[in-house]
């Protein structure tokens, strides 16, 4: 009887030890992956780098200027078909989950 008491809490042990490194393993992941992430908050006004341009006197564009050659277009204007061509090929549920399609992700890791 008293083996079965030392085989069980040395079991134990093992599996309180890989449970603590399993949560310190996750913990050190997420801090080394969310060190470089911008704060949420500038999101809400996230302005990106745009082309600057100069213009001749008549209209005619001189010259553009950029780092990266990005053009705003409001969402407004992004024509319906184009949308739903994105969503077919990237996220088929977007408009039915709460911003994680779970069942995507575990097929995802399974593959």
């Amino acid at each position: 009887m008293r083996w079965i008491s030392r085989i069980f809490l040395t079991l134990a042990s093992i599996g309180l030890f890989a449970a603590i490194s399993a949560v310190g393993g996750l913990v050190y992941v997420l801090s080394e992956y969310n060190q470089d992430l911008p704060d949420y908050k500038q999101l809400k006004d996230y302005k990106p780098p745009v082309v600057s341009r100069v213009y001749a006197g008549d209209g005619r564009i001189l010259a553009e200027y950029a780092k990266e050659k990005r053009v705003f277009v409001p969402i407004e204007s992004i024509p319906v078909k184009l949308i739903d061509a994105v969503l077919a090929a990237e996220d088929k549920h977007f408009y039915t989950h709460q911003g994680l399609d779970y069942k995507a992700i575990i097929r995802a890791a399974l593959t």
